[in-house]
């Protein structure tokens, strides 16, 4: 038999249940006509007077604050201030300072102890550069915090943008009075608000501060095929992705470069040549390779065929075909090799045939075509530059490079107004091309009738000097915007530096004591500077990230 169900019984009201639970809660937390008495006596500083804190908060719960006229409440303002009866007084007993106590306060890195503190900045080599004369020893610890202030603003000169002087100078004049609303002053503040918040961004692609070069130590390029021997060549497409590299081990290899994995994309063996030099040609649709034969070969990107070039139809014969440069932007694609006896034979890479030679006095080692293609530059073994034009094959001058006694390297800015020559000293000379075409001394004779050049005159200073390397400058390259020159000798551990052209110093944040270096044989940059190629005797390709470009 089912239980029946239980109805639930309804609480009941107990009567006067409301007015014994306000009575409990008062007795507990007090009533709130009594804590607003209370209050009122506290700020007003004795009992209920008009225009009490009390008075206000009574008529703020009644809904009825506000009502009264402004007139009236500046003038109870006023009064409670002449009182001592405010809110801030309130503040200021409880602890909390006024503002403009607050104003005087002392920094918290100062410490009292400073001046007593004596640092002895000739003691240690790191500190020497502190020093404004020779003869400074010691310094304070004002002193020493203040030099050291200004060695960091001078190393890091990117940090200028986060002064705040102009803001507090626009403080203060409106705090004055004489700040004005007009548009300049608001696009003004706007653009320094904007340049303290993306200062880094807005660099790229600006000016290449002096000084300081950011850079990253990346993935080696050929991390997934090292070369086994020393890696001789190391030239970026034109296109960014692709990286070249060739080396004694006679294997030519092409790299995607991303700075995280690097992969190999082809490889090439040539079975009776190590690889001395290599180089894009033909826009990047050709490789020349060299060594020390009497033949070289050209190897085709696309296709990936091999051609090797022996029967060139040579007007003498050359015993090796090591030293190369090639035009990159002519519209007939021409490599220049360097022969025995000052002879330059010009080789057409379509036709594959020589169509011409040029001669120089001495033995030519080296040279570079300039950005147009139509003209070339050559040194060697007297220490002369020759400057040749193509379509006509004559020497449009030449000049003594200063202090040079051999020319072994040379490189052309993107834009043709620079170039620099190094020598077997380790001097690096750099000149402005439109200087000295305006000292330059024409050359020519009749018709049909030999012509010999004279002595090579003296040229203009070199706007620049080098002497930061003492060996043989093999690698002279200029990054694509011509903002910087990378120098580096391979007879010497870690000689590499990279120049800063527009103010024409050597950076020195980088390379340091610890970068792997090496016995560096070849460098190169990426079509837009992004990163920075260094082939070593120990076969690998370094890559490093310059955080100035934003584009690889």
């Amino acid at each position: 038999m089912a239980e029946p169900v239980r109805k639930s019984k309804k609480p009941r009201l107990v009567p006067g249940h409301d007015e014994r639970e306000a009575e409990l809660e008062g007795l507990l937390f007090g009533r709130d006509e009594e804590a607003l008495e209370q209050l009122g006596q506290e700020v007003g500083g004795g009992g209920e007077q008009p225009g009490s804190l009390a008075d206000f908060l009574r008529s703020y719960a009644s809904g009825t604050a506000g009502s009264g006229n402004a007139d009236d409440g500046h003038s109870e303002d006023e009064e409670r201030q002449r009182r001592g009866g405010s809110l801030v007084l309130l503040e200021d007993r409880q602890g909390v300072q006024p503002a403009q106590q607050r104003q005087r306060r002392r920094p918290v890195w100062e410490d009292p102890q400073d001046a007593q503190l004596r640092v002895n900045v000739a003691a240690r080599s790191q500190l020497r550069k502190l020093r404004q004369t020779e003869d400074e020893a010691e310094l304070t610890g004002q002193q020493y915090e203040q030099r050291l202030r200004q060695q960091h603003n001078k190393l890091n000169p990117r940090t200028s943008w986060a002064s705040l002087k102009k803001a507090a100078a626009h403080r203060q004049r409106v705090a004055g009075g004489g700040g004005s609303d007009s548009e300049d002053d608001g696009a003004e503040a706007a653009a320094e608000r904007l340049l303290q918040r993306a200062g880094g961004l807005l660099a790229r692609g600006a000016a290449l501060p002096p000084a300081m070069l950011e850079t990253t130590k990346l993935k080696d390029a050929n991390q997934h095929d090292p070369c086994k021997g020393a890696v001789k060549s190391v030239e970026f497409h034109r296109g960014g992705e692709l990286l070249l590299t060739a080396g004694l081990d006679r294997r030519v290899r092409l790299f995607s470069v991303d700075g995280v994995n690097n992969n190999r994309v082809a490889s090439w063996f040539i079975e009776d040549m190590p690889v001395h030099k290599a180089a894009f040609a033909a826009w990047g649709s050709k490789v020349v390779l060299t060594g020390r034969r009497r033949f070289f070969y050209l190897l085709d990107v696309e296709s990936r065929a091999v051609d090797r070039l022996a029967s060139l139809r040579l007007w003498r014969e050359e015993k090796s075909f090591e030293s190369f440069v090639t035009s990159q932007h002519s519209p007939q694609p021409i490599a220049a090799f360097f022969g025995n006896e000052g002879h330059v034979p010009l080789v057409s890479l379509h036709t594959k045939q020589m169509v011409g030679t040029l001669k120089m006095n001495g033995t030519a080692r080296t040279g570079a075509f300039s950005a147009d293609g139509t003209q070339l530059m050559t040194s060697g073994g007297d220490g002369t530059v020759y400057v040749w034009d193509l379509r006509t094959l004559r020497c449009l001058h030449r000049h003594q490079d200063e202090g040079c006694l051999q020319g072994t390297s040379m490189a052309c800015s993107p834009d043709g107004a620079l170039f620099a020559s190094g020598s077997n000293s380790g001097v690096v000379n750099i000149y402005s091309r439109e200087q000295q075409q305006q000292q330059h001394t024409l050359f020519g004779g009749g018709d049909g009738e030999e012509w010999v050049l004279p002595e090579a005159p003296a040229a203009g200073k070199p706007l620049k000097t080098v002497l930061n390397l003492s060996t043989t400058i093999d690698t002279l390259h200029f990054n694509h915007d011509g903002q910087m020159l990378v120098l580096a000798s391979r007879l010497q551990r870690d000689a590499l530096r990279v120049l800063h052209v527009p103010s024409m110093t050597v950076f020195s944040n980088w390379p340091t004591s610890k970068s792997p270096l090496h016995y560096v044989h070849s460098a190169a940059f990426s079509p837009n500077s992004g990163y920075l190629a260094i082939g070593n005797a120990r076969g690998r390709v370094l890559l490093y990230r310059l955080h100035h470009y934003s584009k690889a």
